[in-house]
């Protein structure tokens, strides 16, 4: 019997959950395929489309071939919000959920820049699950923009393994476990469990496709 793997709905319930809503898979179902559904908030409903406009963008930067870079991050951000003005935040936030203070706003397009760069990722020696989670990490380090920063930090983790040619491969730990992890990063730098997380959910993803050969 073939398992159906819905790439929206997984992008969709992956950063849902992870930001702390745990809707569910028939409600973010009804919602991706453009219903109107009666028991889910209008924020759920919003957020999900909104999430939505990522997927073709990333599908036609890849067909593009563009490689991941600062103004990749941007892009995610215009749609995210709905085309509002992408600039770097002005302010140090307090993130309680991490007991971290990002970078200094002088510090974050240095930052970028050096995390993209070809020579810093080439010289950690990673393989492209490694290089995904890398940058997406650096990204919750970095923490650029005002808002969306996690979602944006997702969508280029996704962007990174598609580019390597890889399915789109959601991260399946709860709210707490994905904070946790991040919180281990920023302290120690360094974490296995998202890593170690994708991996296990790109065998499945694989499992998935020979099955329906």
């Amino acid at each position: 019997m073939k398992r159906n793997y819905d790439e929206k709905q997984a992008w969709v319930l992956m950063n849902m959950h992870l930001n702390g809503d745990p809707v569910d898979a028939e409600t973010a179902s009804k919602i991706t395929a453009g219903d109107y559904v009666l028991n889910a908030t209008i924020e759920e409903h919003m957020a999900i489309t909104s999430m939505l406009e990522v997927l073709p963008l990333m599908r036609t930067m890849i067909g593009m071939e563009e490689e991941l870079r600062p103004d990749s991050l941007k892009k995610f951000y215009r749609s995210l919000t709905g085309g509002r003005e992408a600039v770097y935040r002005k302010t140090t936030p307090i993130l309680f959920h991490l007991s971290y203070n990002p970078v200094l706003p002088l510090e974050i397009e240095p930052e970028l820049v050096k995390t993209f760069s070809l020579r810093e990722i080439e010289g950690k020696n990673l393989d492209a699950i490694d290089r995904a989670v890398y940058v997406h990490n650096s990204i919750i380090r970095i923490y650029p923009f005002e808002s969306d920063n996690e979602i944006i930090a997702r969508a280029a983790m996704e962007y990174m393994l598609m580019s390597a040619g890889l399915p789109l491969c959601p991260i399946s730990l709860s709210e707490q476990e994905y904070n946790g992890a991040l919180a281990e990063y920023l302290k120690k730098g360094r974490e296995q469990v998202i890593g170690k997380n994708l991996r296990t959910n790109m065998l499945m993803l694989e499992d998935m496709e020979q099955e329906n050969r």
